[in-house]
């Protein structure tokens, strides 16, 4: 194996600790979030208010995770640098924000796009995102069952 083979190896190998960090993180996160608004909710009474704003703080978590994204995608390009990014000449700190938010929903506009062993990063993070997106969605469907039931008549 030459020494070029074992940088690629290498980035690969920080590329994938990146990755298992911000799940670990993103999903112990979410987690916490989740648990957090669900001792909220059986504290209050149920009014037309708490979901909206257990919504509101639900977004605000999801801002949050593309936020470690963010972090992360520029200490992989920058300090690291395992990679780049395509598509603009130079990224200024919004567009890594605005790229971790584009993959992190899997919406992948293809404007900035990832270059190098920053691709794994950018293959998981949807991955993880969907899945915390999908945790979000049933947890809002539990909390509108339990506090809103509908009553079906015939």
């Amino acid at each position: 194996m030459d020494f070029q083979s074992f940088a690629v190896w290498g980035d690969f190998a920080i590329a994938l600790t990146i990755c298992a960090i911000l799940v670990l993180i993103t999903t112990s996160f979410h987690y916490e979030a989740l648990r957090w608004l669900a001792a909220r909710a059986r504290k209050r009474q149920a009014n037309r208010r708490s979901v909206p704003a257990t919504l509101f703080l639900l977004v605000l978590a999801h801002i949050v995770e593309i936020g470690a994204y963010a972090v992360a995608y520029w200490v992989a390009a920058v300090p690291l640098h395992i990679g780049s990014f395509g598509g603009r000449d130079a990224l200024h700190s919004l567009d890594y924000f605005y790229y971790a938010a584009e993959t992190y929903s899997s919406l992948g506009y293809g404007d900035i796009f990832p270059v190098g062993e920053m691709r794994l990063i950018a293959s998981i993070g949807p991955l993880n995102g969907i899945l915390l997106l999908a945790w979000s969605g049933s947890f809002l469907f539990a909390l509108v069952q339990h506090t809103h039931p509908l009553t079906l008549k015939d």
